[in-house]
């Protein structure tokens, strides 16, 4: 028994060192990774704070960065290729050795572009890969709804139905109305800007994307929401049917009836369906069917950890994906 021990004491010892080796090797690829958070269209990074600490659970070593230099309405009135500009000067102030980074971008509705405007403009960066939640690579349609065509489509029933939600939410009779007028006034105005300029299907922007995105070699995911009900703002105990009102904003959303969406952006425009086969395979499609593009809708809180950037399903995705890059 004793030489037996003896003979194999270096290979056990060996087998013993194996997990230590296997762990230190984790370490240094993970300490060596960057995951870059960019935020969306008026937003701020505090809106990344949920999937920041995710994914800072499930990889202890790697930095994960939400940029802050373009929040608010900075990135209404810079376009999103001076906007990458900014968030690449704030990263290299925050980090240093970034040449030697591999780098994960993350970015949610008008940031998922600004990651990609940021990968094409510093492509010489180890960039391994791109996950955009929500983002309009098509465009936005809803940019096309004036006080006229609101006005034109808002219907006895619909007002009916906006009127009864305003009333189930705890609103007054007419509050949503009115903030459904507000937000279409919102919306012209951010469009008359850079930032919202470049959203705008069929924008100059957005032709260059359609250009490039063929040509990209990265593995790409793009995680869409299809919420389209507005009943699902409502406790269960309260549920009612809105199809008047789900009809016409999902008319406004996409222009099409019958259609995903997220509350703000078409699923086609959220999966480049248009833009690239589904064939192609180091871009991924992913429909989270209950997500809202994010935490209001027409200012009505959307139930907890419903927006894109707080669902369960949205945050394990992109846990998953930076798996197979983070080894």
């Amino acid at each position: 028994m004793s030489y037996i021990f003896y003979r194999f004491q270096s290979l056990l010892f060996f087998l013993l060192l194996i997990p230590s080796f296997v762990q230190a090797s984790l370490d240094k690829n993970q300490s060596n990774t960057l995951i870059l958070l960019f935020h969306g269209l008026g937003g701020h990074a505090a809106s990344f704070n949920t999937m920041k600490e995710k994914l800072e659970q499930a990889f202890p070593a790697v930095s994960v960065v939400a940029l802050t230099s373009v929040e608010g309405v900075k990135s209404i009135n810079i376009s999103i290729e001076e906007q990458s500009a900014i968030n690449f000067k704030e990263l290299s102030t925050k980090v240093k050795d970034l040449a030697q980074k591999s780098i994960i971008l993350i970015g949610h509705s008008q940031g998922g572009l600004r990651a990609y405007a940021f990968l094409k403009k510093y492509g010489h960066l180890n960039i391994k890969g791109l996950v955009t939640l929500a983002t309009p690579w098509e465009g936005v349609p809803g940019a096309r709804v004036d006080a006229e065509m609101l006005s034109h489509h808002l219907t006895v029933p619909v007002l009916n139905d906006l009127r009864k939600l305003s009333l189930d939410l705890g609103y007054s009779k007419t509050d949503l109305e009115k903030q459904l007028i507000l937000n279409v006034q919102d919306n012209q105005a951010v469009c008359l800007f850079p930032g919202g300029k470049d959203l705008i299907a069929g924008s100059a922007f957005l032709h260059e994307v359609k250009k490039s995105l063929p040509n990209v070699s990265i593995p790409i995911l793009a995680i869409g929401g299809g919420q389209t009900d507005f009943s699902a703002l409502l406790t269960k105990r309260k549920r009612h049917r809105f199809k008047a009102l789900n009809d016409m904003y999902t008319f406004f959303v996409v222009g099409k009836k019958h259609q995903y969406h997220d509350m703000q952006i078409p699923l086609y425009s959220q999966h480049a369906l248009n833009m690239l086969p589904k064939t192609k395979c180091n871009f991924k499609r992913i429909l989270i069917k209950d997500a809202f593009h994010s935490t209001h809708v027409l200012e009505i809180p959307v139930p907890n950890y419903k927006a894109m950037l707080e669902h369960p399903s949205v945050l394990h995705a992109v846990v998953q994906f930076a798996k197979t890059i983070v080894k």
